[in-house]
């Protein structure tokens, strides 16, 4: 793992007096990732490329004493660009043979407002917090990357809002083949698709439409396909969606919540029940047959109590008991039961879960659970 030491760290390897403080070490990751977005003079634009970019992103953050609390800034400090064969060849080698079953890749793709580098960023944090060495693939489409997720009524947000949902359509033969390159690099069952807010449906639609990939999927299913926070209208996820996807993985799963902000801005613009905020809000109403619902309402949160209270409560990279909950139970494919054993969630009805506060097990802790 590569050591970043800082400059007040090196000035004070120079003195002999007082003797020299330790270097700071600042953790590395390394990240996968696929851009269906243009490039243009070395940077990203929001408009569909014709070909995949496949890549490496190494990141940089502070040490932390609690991932599953304390605040970070994630630094970009490298990427490299490669061609298809290397990434597929690289990841491979990450995740190891294919018959090593415990070892996985988590691939995941963003919502509205996220431009490449937010998505790294923000992966990179959420894969710290969930204290795994487990690889992650993240996909970017080509959303207008503004920073702002609050769709709004009547005013430009809801425009920026409409133009990344056009863009996430326009992104499904991109998503899908990038898919397809991560599950040859894998093999064996060994991806976990993590598809969150406005990116669930491009995800959706991909996995319900595309006969390629849906071909591939019913021979080689995936780990698990879970939609966090999806905006997607409620009904058409559960009776048109659901069915549709369930043939293709070993578990389908939907983490909602009763208090997301932004799905709550999103039901007013699109005057419809949303599949990610209504969990908490109607208990009962997301439990669809052949899905896993999870409600991530009462889940230990990261950051401040500020943050917390005010913020959107829609970023995944904060919602420390959902990415244990994704990583450690659902990809170490433990029984759902796992959850009422470590305590990290109670059981509402058969197939609902409910994520509770508690200070989050270690990542061991699942191997006393029975597998799925």
């Amino acid at each position: 793992m590569r050591a970043v030491v800082s400059a007040a760290a090196l000035a004070g390897a120079a003195c002999t007096s007082p003797p020299a403080a330790a270097p700071t070490v600042t953790p590395t990751d390394t990240l996968f990732y696929a851009s269906a977005r243009v490039r243009e003079g070395g940077r990203e634009q929001a408009r569909l490329a014709e070909s995949l970019e496949y890549g490496l992103v190494i990141t940089a953050r502070p040490s932390m004493v609690d991932p599953t609390v304390d605040a970070a800034r994630i630094e970009i400090l490298d990427s490299l660009i490669v061609t298809r064969d290397e990434f597929v060849a690289r990841l491979a080698a990450r995740v190891g043979p294919s018959t090593d079953t415990d070892h996985f890749a988590v691939f995941y793709t963003h919502g509205y407002g996220t431009s490449l580098r937010n998505l790294w960023q923000h992966s990179a944090l959420a894969r710290a917090r969930s204290r795994s060495d487990q690889p992650w693939i993240v996909f970017s489409w080509p959303s207008i990357g503004s920073g702002i997720a609050w769709p709004r009524d009547g005013d430009v947000l809801t425009t920026a809002y409409r133009a990344d949902s056009v863009a996430a359509v326009a992104s499904k033969g991109a998503f899908a083949e990038a898919l397809a390159t991560s599950v040859a690099a894998t093999g064996n069952g060994r991806l976990l698709l993590i598809a969150h807010s406005l990116g669930g449906q491009m995800v959706g639609e991909t996995l319900r439409e595309h006969e390629g990939l849906r071909s591939l999927l019913s021979a080689n299913p995936l780990r698990a396909v879970a939609f966090v926070s999806p905006d997607i209208e409620l009904q058409h996820f559960g009776t048109v969606l659901v069915p549709a996807i369930q043939v293709l993985t070993k578990r389908l799963l939907l983490y909602a919540s009763a208090d997301d902000r932004v799905l709550l801005m999103s039901q007013r613009v699109n005057r419809s029940h949303r599949a990610g905020r209504i969990a908490g809000g109607e208990p009962g109403a997301a439990v669809f047959l052949g899905l896993e619902t999870v409600d991530m309402t009462e889940g230990r949160y990261a950051n401040s109590w500020l943050v917390h209270s005010f913020g959107t409560r829609h970023a995944l990279r904060r919602k420390s008991a959902a990415l244990f909950d994704l990583v450690h139970v659902v990809g170490g494919e433990r029984s759902a039961l796992c959850r009422e054993q470590l305590g990290t969630a109670r059981e509402l009805a058969r197939g609902s879960w409910m994520l509770t506060d508690i200070t989050l097990p270690a990542p061991s802790a699942v191997t006393d659970c029975p597998h799925y």
